[in-house]
């Protein structure tokens, strides 16, 4: 019996053509998969032509979903039917049959790839124990930090797994003629470098502003709350594509190119860092015997941004009757 279940669905009118395509990567997964020891699980790969659409039917928590993301669009999302990844839908954006503009099949790889990280990831985090519990109530910011923490860094690490793929599978002729391995940062050239260049901005002086609108009335508290822990999360995942770039390219880490910045010195740099040191240690698949160390260190790496908060002057806790209290100084 297939430890590593397969469907593939087709929906919204997706381009056809592909399935033979998404099972050759499906089995090299899968292979991978077993040799890092990730547990048995049933994967639903969902080709479409419309991924709003369908990832608002597969996923209960994602009613509201929108593909507009910071630095870009999403083209693909991987969604845990079941919490610890056990059953698992990916979803696609594969174009539909209509479209003009023809498929990129080095893209297409990029993207299932990538996704398959994330499923193999969420299934070895699931099993390794240290995914933390769910809450029905607001969560903490070191809570949210940990959270995001993880989150990026799969980011990181699903990149690096699909350039492990675009290197053994496909090919491109350089300027000089010959044909060599491709890799991401062929893949996205310098778009998530000029992205992360064209924000920063946003975040210096923009986040230090944005407590100020705070302080003079002019945005309510839950407003910049949400703007500033949401705009943090949104800038470190694209910090994470543009550094995954930059390694698979073979240049220096993202953020040294940028370390005058204010919003790299006294911001960013403090916090991607630490996380950036255990990613550079540790595999970008880590196995289950050794999962639950790399993601612990990697979770408490959020420290960090808890403590970036801090320093523009916003804080939260719980209420004895599990309220979150946020509080500006």
């Amino acid at each position: 019996m297939n430890a590593y279940a397969l469907t593939v669905l087709e929906e919204h009118g997706a381009r056809s053509g592909l399935i033979g395509f998404i099972e050759r990567v499906h089995s090299a997964m899968s292979t991978l998969a077993g040799a890092y020891a990730v547990p048995e699980m049933e994967l639903t790969v969902v080709l479409t032509g419309d991924i709003t659409a369908s990832i608002r039917a597969h996923s209960a928590i994602e009613r509201d979903f929108t593909p507009e993301r910071t630095g870009g669009i999403v083209k693909g999302k991987t969604i845990s039917v079941v919490r610890d990844f056990s059953k698992t839908v990916i979803v696609l954006d594969t174009g539909s049959e209509t479209d003009e503009e023809e498929l990129n099949e080095i893209e297409l790889l990029h993207l299932v790839a990538h996704e398959y990280g994330h499923a193999l990831l969420g299934r070895l985090r699931a099993e390794a124990g240290t995914r933390p519990p769910r809450t029905t109530r607001s969560k903490t910011p070191e809570e949210c930090a940990a959270i995001w923490a993880y989150e990026t860094a799969d980011e990181f690490r699903c990149d690096l797994i699909s350039n492990i793929f675009l290197r053994e599978w496909a090919t491109i002729t350089g300027e000089d003629g010959e044909t060599r391995p491709a890799t991401l940062s062929d893949l996205v050239g310098a778009g998530y470098r000029e992205a992360f260049a064209g924000l920063l901005d946003q975040v210096h002086p923009g986040w230090p502003d944005l407590v100020l609108a705070f302080q003079t009335h002019q945005i309510s508290l839950t407003e910049m709350y949400n703007e500033l822990l949401l705009g943090t999360r949104g800038v470190l995942t694209l910090v994470a594509h543009a550094d995954a770039a930059e390694e698979a390219g073979g240049n220096a880490p993202l953020l040294e190119g940028f370390a005058d910045h204010p919003a790299v010195r006294d911001i960013l740099g403090p916090i991607w860092g630490p996380i950036r040191e255990v990613l550079g240690s540790t595999p970008a698949l880590p196995s289950l015997e050794e999962f639950a160390a790399v993601d612990k260190a990697i979770q408490d790496c959020g420290k960090h941004m808890v403590t970036m908060w801090q320093s523009l002057g916003v804080s939260a806790c719980l209420t004895d009757d599990d309220q979150l209290y946020v509080s500006v100084s």
